[in-house]
């Protein structure tokens, strides 16, 4: 799959899980690359479960857990709950701007003020060049801001594009933000991006206004309850009428970790389920979390945390 010619290192390193709160063991193994990722061995190793920093590929490798499952979204097949549309119309008045991957001071605080607040990260490993470790030549920067008045930025979204969509690096916002729910919204804004725009044809510095991507999914769900009072589209299903049908890579979802158990909460998603016989990665539909933990409880997946173990013995 790799050309040897593009790495420089393939090692694992152990350490603590960054996710669960019982410290279990972690292993990460990685893929370094010479000089910069190659996009289109980047995007046939995310669908392998891959995910990238920097240079590096990793994908986690842990002794008894694989709690870290890869995750991916269809706007198209998105469900439109009472809670989302309230996210999508609390955020009514937000601009999504692309932008080169290039270092600005604005971009640099906001990221560093998040990961102090949000995941208490060590003051001194968030220097400048740890933050362009987000950085590709040919990644994307999406900021997140107000509409009216001098624009001020909320939040920061960095982006691989891919042959097949958008694959998500990180995602920040600032504090004062955070009864908007700007992540889960970021979710319905970015898959609503590669399911109306092809990524690669995407148009740096001019803005997406944040109405005609609620208008998406409002007006689908809309067409969905119509559909179903007449005995058309089964539940849940969106007719789209899409330019581009991509994908969106959410990155991990570890159940029974609040950081990222929160993706779950979107519906349907595919996961990333690698077969115990072959090694192959399979793309699983899941309709909702429920779903998806009741086909990890009957598989007996590997670091189920005690109360989700417990749950599959009732």
């Amino acid at each position: 799959m790799v050309r040897h010619q593009e790495i420089v290192q393939h090692f694992q390193a152990e350490g603590v899980c960054p996710y669960l709160t019982d410290h279990r063991k972690s292993r990460t193994e990685y893929l370094i690359f010479r000089q910069h990722v190659d996009p289109g061995i980047y995007g046939r190793l995310i669908k392998d479960g891959w995910r990238r920093y920097g240079k590096a590929m990793y994908r986690m490798q842990c002794p008894g857990c694989s709690l870290c499952v890869p995750m991916r979204i269809k706007a198209a097949s998105v469900r439109v709950t009472p809670s989302s549309r309230r996210i999508l119309q609390h955020n009514r008045d937000l601009l999504i701007i692309p932008r080169a991957p290039v270092f600005t001071e604005e971009h640099y605080l906001l990221w560093r003020t998040y990961s102090l607040w949000k995941h208490s990260s060590p003051p001194e490993e968030l220097d400048e060049t740890s933050y362009c470790q987000l950085f590709e030549p040919w990644s994307l920067i999406f900021e997140y801001r107000e509409s009216g008045g001098d624009q001020r930025l909320l939040a920061l979204s960095h982006l691989d594009p891919l042959v097949d969509g958008l694959s998500s690096v990180y995602f920040s916002f600032a504090p004062e933000a955070k009864g908007r729910s700007l992540g889960f919204f970021s979710m319905l804004a970015e898959a609503h991006i590669v399911a109306s725009i092809e990524p690669r044809n995407l148009t740096l510095d001019t803005p997406i206004s944040a109405r005609p991507i609620i208008s998406f999914y409002t007006e689908a769900m809309t067409e969905v309850i119509r559909s179903m009072s007449t005995g058309g589209v089964p539940e849940g299903r969106i007719d789209s009428r899409s330019a581009f049908q991509g994908y969106y890579y959410l990155g991990f979802w570890v159940p029974g970790a609040p950081k990222m158990d929160y993706k779950a909460r979107i519906s349907p998603f595919e996961l990333a389920l690698r077969d115990d016989e072959s090694g192959a990665v399979c793309w699983k539909s899941c309709a909702s979390r429920d779903e998806a933990m009741a086909h990890l409880r009957e598989k007996d997946w590997p670091g189920l945390p005690p109360s989700e173990q417990s749950a599959s013995s009732r």
